[in-house]
């Protein structure tokens, strides 16, 4: 808005300059009779009013985005479910786990991990009464909690720092663990890392490594479009979601499996390459050659930051 007062004014200004010489009046009214000029300043108004008319009433078509909270909701409560069908710890009935926050799924293993290291004499097992953004963590059949709660209270915040409130809340037997997550929301490198870590087990890949190629790819973007109908956050042509992480941790072990190295393996997921280009010739393109050698730099960023190398 400022600019468009901004060059009216100036045009003001100059018209008023222009109209004190005798000759540009003259002129003016020479234009003013020519009815060839009136055509031409009609027919632009009317294209211009057109071109505008058309994108003003051009159907707006969105892409789909992805919801990615409600996509690791639902990967939190499927991780949460093969804990209970292993038998490692009970549901409540009423527990429903359709909206598990991932910030608190993720950490429930080591939750159960350090109940299990505080209470080693005949421990009962653990019932999840409560599984959203909070968490109830029933302890069921102690008469006596006190000590072991507040052994269990300092081992969590050892693990979990100051990002999570909880306390253990005593009822008659049962000892309730609520937790809930205070910090600021994981962002999509956060909520891949677990994933991450049980797809390249499964495909004995390096978790770094495939954590560097999401990031090189498409920067954690389920979205992302790449060239000649490739999509999704490997930017391949199959799978979605998280489900094309798994492909490309298949890709990838199939291509060192068979004797590639690992610059050229990584080379093969390079989403905008080169016309017709060969994926063996990445080594020709300078654009290729640099983002190749950016993935496997931050492959060190990863490991130092917890992804240990999958050791079979």
């Amino acid at each position: 808005m400022i600019f468009i007062v901004l060059w009216t004014s100036i045009f003001f200004i100059l018209a008023i300059y222009l109209l004190q010489s005798p000759k540009v009046r003259g002129w003016l009214r020479i234009l003013c009779k020519s009815w060839a000029l009136w055509r031409i300043v009609i027919g632009m108004i009317l294209v211009v009013g057109g071109i505008a008319l058309a994108f003003k009433f051009q159907p707006i078509t969105e892409s789909a985005t992805t919801d990615t909270r409600a996509l690791f909701e639902k990967y939190s409560a499927e991780t949460v479910q093969k804990i209970i069908d292993a038998d490692i710890v009970k549901k409540d009935s009423a527990c429903n786990l359709e909206h598990a926050k991932p910030e608190i799924a993720y950490v429930l293993p080591m939750i159960i991990n350090s109940y299990y290291e505080i209470v080693e004499q005949r421990p009962t097992k653990p019932v999840i009464a409560r599984l959203d953004d909070t968490l109830h963590f029933n302890m069921v059949g102690y008469k006596q909690f006190k000590n072991r709660g507040i052994l269990l209270n300092k081992l969590l915040r050892k693990k979990l720092g100051n990002r999570y409130a909880f306390d253990i809340v005593s009822e008659g037997s049962t000892h309730t663990l609520w937790m809930t997550y205070i910090g600021e929301p994981w962002d999509i490198e956060q909520l891949c890392a677990l994933p991450v870590i049980e797809i390249a087990r499964r495909n004995n890949v390096d978790p770094a490594l495939l954590m560097s190629l999401l990031r090189h790819v498409s920067n954690f973007n389920f979205d992302y479009e790449g060239q000649k109908d490739a999509h999704g956050i490997l930017s391949l042509h199959e799978g979605e979601g998280l489900e094309q992480i798994e492909v490309g941790a298949q890709k990838l072990s199939k291509l060192l499996q068979v004797g590639f190295s690992t610059e050229n393996a990584v080379a093969t997921f390079y989403p905008d390459p080169d016309l017709d280009a060969k994926p063996e010739d990445w080594m020709r393109s300078p654009l290729t050659n640099s983002w190749v050698h950016q993935v496997l730099d931050d492959v060190q960023f990863y490991h130092d930051n917890g992804l240990a190398v999958f050791k079979p």
